[in-house]
């Protein structure tokens, strides 16, 4: 048998007694780096439910209902953190760019599928004419905030807003989709379909 050559030897001898590289997880916690990029999570303080990170997620680990049919209409995110690849596309398409961050969690294992889901719910805001979605009201009431002095050229948002204070009398939101636009819609939440129609119409 042929003997180690000698540089062989040096550095085994000095892969002994220098100190690992390894760390002893799970004996002990795993640091990782300040900018490591873990689970995903929601700030629901500042998420407004619009949906953007839904829409570059690319495997499919965010996915958005919108449940129409119920007394109180809802907007359903729903996150499966195992489908997760921890890309940061949500975090870096966010609407208000705190809505959604990476966290520096990692250790996800798990043998319950169903304990990696999470849901997160926001009330819609529907066309008063119409009845068609117009968006998640939290994000109405963003914009609103973010524009300032120029939400006043925009009913819709102030309305939103003022919805958001319960400062709106609720009597008079029939949807009446048949009936034909009139001046007093301009006071009213539409979508952008019946807006449009009522400004070429009036």
């Amino acid at each position: 048998m042929r003997l180690p050559k000698i540089r062989e030897l040096i550095e085994a001898v000095t892969a002994v007694f220098s100190p690992r590289y390894t760390t002893r997880f799970p004996a002990e916690p795993c640091i990782v780096p300040e900018a490591y990029r873990g689970k995903p999570e929601f700030d629901m303080d500042a998420c407004i439910g619009c949906g953007a990170c839904v829409n570059v997620c690319p495997t499919l680990a965010l996915t958005m209902t919108d449940e129409t049919d119920k007394e109180v209409p809802t907007r359903t995110i729903t996150q499966q953190a195992d489908a997760c690849i921890f890309c940061g596309n949500c975090q870096d398409n966010c609407t208000t760019e705190n809505g959604i961050k990476l966290t520096q969690q990692w250790d996800l294992a798990n043998l319950d599928r169903a304990s990696m889901r999470e849901t997160f719910e926001f009330e819609l805001q529907m066309c008063e004419k119409c009845g068609a979605v117009v968006g998640a009201k939290q994000h109405l009431v963003w914009l609103c905030d973010k524009l300032g002095p120029l939400a006043y050229t925009n009913p819709s948002l102030l309305l939103a807003k003022n919805d958001k204070l319960e400062m709106i009398d609720k009597a008079n939101q029939n949807v009446q989709p048949d009936r034909d636009v009139q001046a007093g819609d301009y006071m009213r939440i539409l979508c952008p379909e019946c807006k449009c129609e009522l400004n070429i119409n009036l």
